[in-house]
């Protein structure tokens, strides 16, 4: 499938000209079970769905370690971008920190995979004070995912035109900013054919006033 194949190519992109970085092993809990209510519903026809994941960025110049560490929140059926972290650690507040933030409707679900964050007391905590529900893949299915992950292999393939070779250059707060500059410009600016030719963030103006009607 093209999504599938734009987000391998990304990474393949990354490892042939700086090797294989070796980085720390990500930490699954496969103890926690909660049942996957996305079931590749990915445009949100039949729940009002948010997703996120953490991806790794190869570290800019200012950072010893060999990556830094992007956490997003998309909407399904909208595509927006509507909260985002940049950090240097990969731990709970990377994802914490956005996602209090985070303008969500009633009675959504967020997806996510089994990263050990999204299974943490204080995200559990956090959702369950909204009353609503949390969904996740099938250990090492990122299929499900599908649309924030598709989202982080545009942001590396787009944002320049040599994205690991580019990012090295950068100090950490540049890249942030350049995040920041790409994030705004894909919500406001990047017109979609799945949303008939508006961006998201037209599309999210009519979701917030009318709920579905009309999206």
């Amino acid at each position: 499938m093209k999504y599938e194949y734009e987000i391998r190519q990304a990474f393949k992109d990354c490892k042939g000209r700086y090797g294989r970085a070796k980085r720390k092993r990500e930490n699954k809990n496969t103890n926690v079970k909660y049942e996957n209510l996305s079931e590749r519903d990915y445009d949100g026809k039949h729940n009002d769905i948010f997703a996120t994941v953490v991806t790794y960025i190869p570290s800019p110049i200012d950072v010893l370690e060999n990556h830094v560490y992007l956490s997003a929140i998309i909407h399904h059926r909208i595509k927006k971008i509507v909260s985002w972290n940049l950090s240097k650690n990969n731990d709970n507040n990377l994802v914490l920190e956005h996602l209090k933030t985070t303008d969500f409707s009633s009675n959504f679900i967020i997806h996510s995979d089994h990263g050990y964050q999204y299974s943490s007391n204080d995200y559990v905590k956090f959702i369950s004070s909204k009353n609503e529900k949390i969904s996740m893949s099938r250990v090492g299915n990122s299929l499900y995912n599908r649309e924030i992950e598709y989202f982080f292999s545009i942001l590396k393939t787009e944002i320049f035109p040599n994205f690991c070779k580019r990012v090295k250059l950068l100090t950490f707060n540049e890249l942030k900013n350049e995040i920041k500059e790409f994030i705004d410009w894909y919500n406001n600016d990047r017109f979609m054919k799945k949303l008939d030719l508006k961006t998201p963030q037209q599309m999210w103006d009519v979701y917030k006033n009318n709920k579905f009607i009309g999206v």
